[in-house]
């Protein structure tokens, strides 16, 4: 970064200018802030910054100033801790989480009247009642503050409602704080509290030094919560924003408007809670992982599907778009009809490629290039070599040897980011490299089709890169009289026709949601109809949370098994007796993050390094890049089990295995989860590993993006630039601008403002 008072270039970790002798700002380890030299807490994310914070390497969450030291009664707090049974982790985390501030109202008046043994049984008590009531909500005490409980839900172990949960814990304190009141003897008045619930952000981890060290919450998120809770008048219940909106279908609320709370720079939207509705509407849905069922209610779609494939086996190529949200079920009827084409005599000739487009971003025609792979039966472990010759076996399956394989060679080597192993292309002008590249796909394609009809699925097309779009839709213009059928899916987005064509007959599918006679067979499949026809209200319950989602729907019974609701015994499926809590989450953070927290804490860890890594990574890049290389068997097989990761067929031997995360989204929140020091930590591993399996002058495009991806978010930012610059560079080789320029955007972020560097003006050209 530049030194603020004279602009020289000050290196990482030197808290004085070697210039000017300024002192420098300190970077908040939790989210990145720069703070200012005498800051002893960050005032973006209210991490501890100061002095005690920069003696070890990761710094605790230090709490903020609106929190005073809690004051315990050590026994009281002994209690509380062996009948949680909590354990958690050490590690500190993001993640959202409800705050919940409690405080008993007139504590001070209350104390001058009665002798202090009386008010410490008083207290005691009532504290014991509180924590009753957050602990039946599946809340944590997270400490005392005088006559004040802070709880959270959310934290350490996430639940898929805990916003609902945190506001009927209210609602049961303030009941039990009233009883409390009437069978105690003092002043008279009644006991009443004042409660403030917020939703948002916080960083998770252990605070305090030593013996004094426990688990907490720092963030925003706390401090609003406090505010709203001294707002509230005895008796009152007082929500935040989020905190309503995500409660909004289950409870009755008044809304008290914009209201400016105590130290916070604008006003917040506050509403007091009235009380549960009698018949609550219907919860937002989350994403799901995915159980095993039959395909339910897609059936015009699928019949649709294999209808073009008739039309495309008859010599008129066809494209098919399968358009929907994210779990709605694309992958799934992708599934279910490659299966039926696989199985029906009349398609017994039809050869399938498939690819699937990568979330973190696709190199040039790496959409393409996954084609390719598929097609020549290239693994994700296989180095250049291996894939050299698999692609030579390839073009003489295809009848292309001699002078014509040897051209379209070196050609595929750049689709599949193998370089330029023998000079061939170095004097190719990169326009003419460009219409060479389209030319030599579609020879390709058109030398396997005279074989046999061809089927392309690529899934995921809203990743992929521009230069295999522009392959895609050229290839499908100049063989609209061929045997080809080429099937894409995607999220719904305002460029979802890129690859239509007047040429070539399209057709677009988009997937509704579900009804609920479908949802209801789909719940049959999973668990019998005797179940659904005897377990109550439950299975409507499921299906109104889900919104006809299908995995929605899934990871909402996901869940009820998790907890033991539904137990199976023998073939069949119960509900256990009791209430049972089929609360949904306002987000799919919520419940993804329920499965993660189940996990042992080393199999944790184990999942946030290959999240980092990426949806897909391969045990020999993680075993160079964990903490625990010796249990990284053990811990695979565990995620396996536990369903958050799945082993890629055919990918190789145990050391070389190749896995990927059961669903992108459940990645996404596991990476979200990480501390930002702790990202970009694993981050500079995960290219150091890199760095170390590529060599010292790496020649794939691929592996020149994953390097430039991970040391762009680590603290190496200008090693990152410099690797995706040599991607922008590659890919303009090709001509491949687009990709280029995102390359060299994302080289310019990564350098963020560290002023006009003469890599920065490199790039900027």
């Amino acid at each position: 970064m530049d030194c603020l008072g004279c602009g020289f270039e000050v290196e990482r970790g030197f808290a004085f200018c070697p210039k000017c002798g300024k002192r420098q700002p300190v970077p908040c380890a939790s989210c990145g802030y720069l703070c200012a030299p005498d800051f002893e807490f960050c005032p973006k994310c209210g991490a501890g910054v100061g002095a005690s914070a920069k003696v070890v390497e990761r710094p605790a969450p230090t709490p903020s100033r609106t929190i005073v030291p809690p004051s315990r009664t050590p026994s009281l707090l002994a209690n509380i801790e062996s009948e949680d049974g909590l354990h958690p982790a050490s590690d500190a985390d993001r993640r959202t989480v409800t705050v919940l501030f409690a405080d008993l109202c007139g504590f001070t008046t209350l104390s001058e009247q009665l002798d202090p043994e009386v008010m410490q049984a008083l207290q005691n008590d009532l504290f014991k009642e509180l924590t009753a009531a957050v602990r039946n909500f599946g809340g944590f005490v997270d400490k005392f503050i005088g006559d004040a409980l802070l709880a959270l839900f959310g934290a350490p172990v996430a639940h898929e409602d805990d916003p609902e949960r945190a506001l009927r814990a209210a609602l049961d304190m303030i009941a039990r704080t009233a009883r409390l009141g009437e069978s105690t003897s003092h002043s008279g008045s009644p006991l009443l509290l004042h409660i403030g619930i917020n939703t948002g952000p916080v960083v998770t981890g252990g605070l305090g030094i030593g013996t004094a060290k426990s688990y907490s919450v720092t963030g925003d998120t706390v401090n609003t919560a406090q505010r709203l809770q001294s707002l509230a008048a005895p008796g009152e219940v007082l929500v935040g924003e989020l905190t309503h909106r995500l409660t909004r279908h289950a409870f009755s609320y008044e809304s008290l408007g914009d209201v400016a709370l105590r130290g916070k720079a604008g006003s917040v939207l506050v509403h007091r809670l009235d009380a549960p509705l009698a018949t609550p509407r219907a919860a937002r849905g989350l994403e799901a992982l995915g159980l095993s069922a039959p395909i339910i209610g897609r059936g015009a779609e699928l019949n649709r599907m294999l209808a073009s494939l008739d039309q495309a086996c008859g010599g008129s190529a066809q494209l098919v778009r399968l358009v929907g949200e994210a779990g709605i079920g694309k992958s799934r009827l992708v599934k279910e009809f490659v299966a039926r084409v696989g199985d029906e005599d009349r398609f017994r000739n039809v050869a399938v490629r498939q690819a699937t487009c990568s979330p973190l971003g696709e190199q040039s025609f790496g959409a393409l290039g996954a084609v390719v792979r598929s097609a020549a039966g290239m693994m994700q472990n296989d180095n250049g070599e291996e894939m050299r010759g698999k692609l030579a076996g390839l073009l003489t399956d295809l009848g292309l040897e001699g002078e014509e394989a040897d051209r379209l060679m070196p050609l595929i080597y750049h689709v599949l980011g193998l370089g330029d192993p023998d000079a061939t292309l170095q004097h190719v002008e990169p326009e003419q490299l460009r219409r060479q590249i389209l030319y030599a796909v579609r020879t390709i394609i058109e030398r396997r089709l005279a074989l046999s009809p061809l089927l392309i699925v690529v899934e995921d097309l809203h990743w992929a890169d521009a230069a295999s779009l522009e392959a895609l839709r050229f290839v499908m213009d100049r063989l609209e009289r061929t045997r080809l059928m080429l099937l894409v899916t995607h999220r719904p987005a305002p460029d979802n026709d890129q690859l239509d064509s007047s040429r070539v007959s399209h057709t677009a599918l988009r997937l509704s949601p579900l009804n609920n006679d479908d949802g209801r067979a789909l719940l049959a499949a999973l668990f019998g109809e005797s179940w659904v026809n005897s377990a109550g209200g439950l299975p409507d319950q499921i299906l109104e949370r889900g919104g006809g989602n299908p995995l929605f729907v899934e990871e909402i019974v996901r869940g009820l098994i998790d907890r033991g609701v539904l137990m199976r015994e023998g073939q069949r499926w119960r509900t256990v007796a009791g209430e049972v809590a089929t609360g949904i989450p306002a987000t799919i953070q919520a419940m993804l993050l329920a499965r993660v927290d189940r996990l042992p804490h080393e199999v944790r860890r184990l999942a946030q390094e290959a999240a980092v890594i990426g949806p897909r990574f391969n045990a020999t890049l993680l075993k160079a890049v964990t903490a625990d290389p010796g249990r990284l068997e053990a811990g695979c097989e565990l995620l396996c089990d536990a369903e958050i990761i799945e082993e890629v067929a055919g990918s190789g031997s145990v050391s070389s295995q190749s896995y990927r995360f059961t669903q992108t989204l459940l990645q996404d929140v596991i990476y979200q989860n990480l501390l930002l020091q702790r990202r970009s930590d694993i981050h500079g591993r995960v290219g150091a590993a890199l760095e170390q399996l590529c060599g010292d002058k790496p020649e794939r495009l691929e592996d020149l993006t994953a390097l430039g991806h991970h040391f762009a978010q680590s603290v190496e930012r200008e090693r990152g630039a410099r690797y995706l610059q040599a991607a922008g560079d590659r890919a303009r080789m090709i001509y491949a601008n687009d990709d280029a320029l995102r390359f060299y955007e994302r080289a310019l972020t990564a350098l963020g403002a560290t002023g006009q560097t003469p890599l920065k003006l490199a790039i900027a050209e």
